[in-house]
């Protein structure tokens, strides 16, 4: 079974902490999770870090995150940061490659 979840309009130093423990409790669900991006407008450090560590931790728990329909602000920031990879679903990795 999965978990559907979506990401607040702000994921920034101000909600990181509290986005994070809500990550972490949905990891305890044990159910693999997916995570809508497309809500978001404003994304810095603080919130992309909460996103690679969720993935991570996912990992390590042997879970799956789907990260799904990130926003033109997810993915300029990936883009800007070369967080690709680790922020956007691997069809939108080769659209940003070559440069569209």
């Amino acid at each position: 079974m999965t978990l559907s979840l979506v990401a607040g309009h702000e994921q920034t130093i101000y909600q990181a902490a509290q986005w994070r423990a809500d990550l972490e409790q949905a990891l305890r669900s044990e159910e693999d999770i997916l995570l809508d991006l497309s809500t978001i407008e404003e994304l810095d450090c603080a919130g992309a870090q909460v996103l690679i560590w969720l993935r991570r931790e996912a990992e390590r728990r042997g879970r799956k995150v789907d990260l799904r329909d990130p926003s033109r602000c997810v993915r300029e920031f990936a883009l800007l940061m070369g967080l690709q990879r680790e922020l956007l679903p691997a069809a939108q990795n080769e659209e940003t490659s070559d440069g569209s």
